[in-house]
C-alpha cells in the first residue's frame, strides 16, 4: 500500500507554520471524535454504577470498573478490524467517514434507549465506530506529514493537540450536563458534537483522500467476506457485554484477546518476506515503546476509574463555597495537554534530530508520574480528604505526560511501520493501548474505597518506576533516537 502524492505543483506541498495542510481534515475530526468519546467514557463508570431511580443501571462499581475498561480497551483493540477493512476495502478515508456515522448511532441508542439493552447496542455501534475513526485519523495524518520526517513529532503533537482540545471540552461539559440534565442528555450531547464535526469534515474529504493510503488490489476483499467478520465481531461485543450479567469479566477477555493478537501480528511482521531487514530492525527498536505505552495507558484510565471514584468520595472539590463535579476535575488532564502541546510541538520542530531520544522523553514522563501517585497515596493516607489542589496536580500531571508520550508513539508506529502493512502497524500499536486500558480495569478492582487506597496508589508509582529502568536499559541498548528509525525505515 503506497500514499497517493499531493496534486500541487511539482516539488511545492501547501503548508502552514510548517506543516501540510492535508493533515488539518482529519486531525479537526478527531477534535469531534475526542469530544464524544472522552466526554462519554467520563460518565460511563458513574451511569453504570448509579442505582436506576437516579438515571442509571444499577450494577456493582467493580462490575462498572471492568465495563468501562474493558469498553474503552475494545476499542483500539477493534481498530484491527478497521485497519483491516480500510487496506483491504473501502480505504482509510471511507473508513473514517462511515465510522463517524456509527459512532453518532450509537452515542444516540445511550441517549434513548435505557437500561442494558441500551448499553449493550450503544456501546457496540461506539466501539466499532470509534476503532475505524481512531486508527484512521491517525494514519491519514501520517500519510499527510511522510514528506515531512524530521517535523513527524511536531505534526503529530499538533494533532494531539486538537484531540485534548476536544477531550478537554467534552470531559469538562459532560460532567456538568450530566449534573444538571441526567446520563441520557449527556449521551446526546457526545452524538451532537460528533455529528457537527462530521458535517465540517465532509466538504474536505477530498483532500484528505489524495493523501489516504490506496486500497492494494492484490489484496482486495470482497463485499460479501466483509459481512461475515463484521457479523462476527458485533455479535462477539454483544456477547461480551451480556456476559457480564453471569459473572464474566469483560476486561480480562479484552486484555487476554489483545495480548495474543499483538503476539500474532508481531511474529506476522518478522516472519512476512514482504517485510524488509531495515523494517524489522525499525520494529525491535519500537518494541519496548510499545511495552512502555502499554503501562502509561494502564495507569492513565486510572484516572476515569479509581482516581474518578476517590474524586467523588475521597476529595474536597469546594472552590469558593462551590462544589466541582467530580469528573469536571478529570478535564485538567486534556487541558494541560492543550498549554504543552503547542511548546513541544515547536521544541521538537525546531530541535529535529537533537530533540532528546524517545527513550529519555519516556523516561522523564514516567519519572514524574511516579511522583504524583506517590503524592496522591501519601494524600489518602492522611485518613481526610484529598484537597482540591492536590488532585489537581496529579491529573495536570498525568496530562503532561499523555501530551509526551502519546503523540511520540504513534509517531514512532507509523515511521516504522513495513510499506505492506502501513495501517495494520498502527492498529498493532493501538492494540498494546487496548491491552493496557483493559488491564487497568482488572487492576481496579483490587481498589476498595476508603480502605486500601494509600497502598494501591504507591503500587502503582511502583510500576511507573519500573519503567523508567527500562527506558534507562533501552537507550543504552539502541542508543538511537526516533528520527533515525524513521529514517533507516525509509531508507
Amino acid at each position: 500500500m503506497t500514499y497517493a502524492t499531493p496534486t500541487r505543483e511539482e516539488g511545492g506541498i501547501r503548508t502552514l507554520f510548517g506543516l501540510p495542510t492535508t493533515m488539518i481534515p482529519p486531525t479537526v475530526i478527531s477534535a469531534f471524535d475526542q469530544f464524544a468519546f472522552w466526554g462519554m467514557l467520563t460518565i460511563l463508570v458513574f451511569y453504570i454504577s448509579t442505582p436506576a431511580a437516579d438515571g442509571g443501571i444499577g450494577l456493582p462499581l467493580a462490575v462498572a470498573f471492568a465495563i468501562s475498561s474493558a469498553y474503552a480497551g475494545s476499542v483500539y483493540l477493534l481498530t484491527l478490524v478497521a485497519a483491516w477493512i480500510a487496506d483491504r476495502v473501502v480505504g482509510s478515508e471511507g473508513v473514517l467517514r462511515w465510522g463517524a456515522v456509527l459512532a453518532i448511532l450509537g452515542y444516540a441508542v445511550l441517549a434513548f434507549m435505557p437500561g442494558i439493552p441500551g448499553l449493550t447496542l450503544g456501546l457496540v455501534a461506539v466501539i466499532l465506530g470509534s476503532a475505524g475513526m481512531f486508527v484512521n485519523e491517525g494514519t491519514l495524518v501520517g500519510g499527510a506529514l511522510e514528506s515531512f520526517e524530521t517535523k513527524r513529532d511536531a505534526g503529530f503533537t499538533v494533532y494531539y493537540l486538537a484531540s485534548a482540545a476536544g477531550a478537554f471540552v467534552g470531559i469538562t461539559l459532560m460532567g456538568v450536563v450530566q449534573a444538571a440534565f441526567g446520563f441520557h442528555i449527556a449521551f446526546a450531547a457526545s452524538a451532537v458534537g460528533l455529528a457537527i464535526g462530521l458535517a465540517i469534515y465532509l466538504p474536505f474529504r477530498k483532500a484528505t483522500a489524495e493523501i489516504a493510503p490506496k486500497v492494494d488490489e492484490s489484496l482486495r476483499a470482497s463485499g460479501t467476506r466483509l459481512v461475515v467478520p463484521l457479523v462476527v465481531v458485533a455479535a462477539a461485543l454483544v456477547a461480551a457485554i451480556f456476559a457480564v450479567s453471569t459473572g464474566f469479566d469483560p476486561a480480562l477477555i479484552v486484555a487476554a484477546v489483545s495480548a495474543v493478537l499483538a503476539v500474532v501480528y508481531f511474529t506476522r511482521f518478522f516472519t512476512s518476506r514482504d517485510v524488509t531487514p531495515a523494517e524489522k530492525a525499525g520494529i525491535v527498536r519500537y518494541l519496548p515503546f510499545f511495552f512502555a505505552t502499554l503501562v502509561f495507558c494502564a495507569l492513565y484510565q486510572q484516572l476515569f476509574t479509581t482516581i474518578a471514584v476517590h474524586s467523588e468520595a475521597g476529595t474536597d472539590r469546594f472552590i469558593f463555597g462551590f462544589e466541582i463535579p467530580p469528573t469536571a476535575v478529570l478535564g485538567i488532564a486534556p487541558l494541560c495537554t492543550i498549554l504543552v502541546a503547542p511548546l513541544l510541538a515547536i521544541l521538537w520542530g525546531k530541535l529535529g534530530p537533537k530533540q532528546p531520544s524517545a527513550s529519555v522523553k519516556y523516561a522523564i514522563a514516567f519519572a514524574v508520574i511516579a511522583l504524583a501517585l506517590g503524592l496522591l497515596a501519601m494524600a489518602a493516607a492522611t485518613g481526610s480528604l484529598t484537597p482540591i489542589a492536590t488532585l489537581m496536580f496529579i491529573v495536570f500531571v498525568f496530562g503532561a505526560s499523555d501530551v509526551v508520550i502519546s503523540p511520540t508513539g504513534i509517531s514512532m508506529a507509523t515511521g516504522v511501520a513495513p510499506k505492506r502493512f502501513q495501517t495494520q502497524m498502527l492498529s498493532v500499536h493501538f492494540i498494546g493501548v487496548a491491552v493496557g486500558t483493559a488491564s487497568s480495569g482488572l487492576m481496579a478492582q483490587a481498589f476498595v474505597p476508603g480502605e486500601n487506597e494509600t497502598t494501591y496508589f504507591f503500587g502503582l508509582a511502583a510500576v511507573a518506576l519500573a519503567v523508567v529502568v527500562a527506558m534507562v536499559v533501552s537507550r543504552l541498548a539502541f542508543g538511537r533516537r526516533v528520527i533515525d528509525v524513521v529514517e533507516t525505515v525509509g531508507a
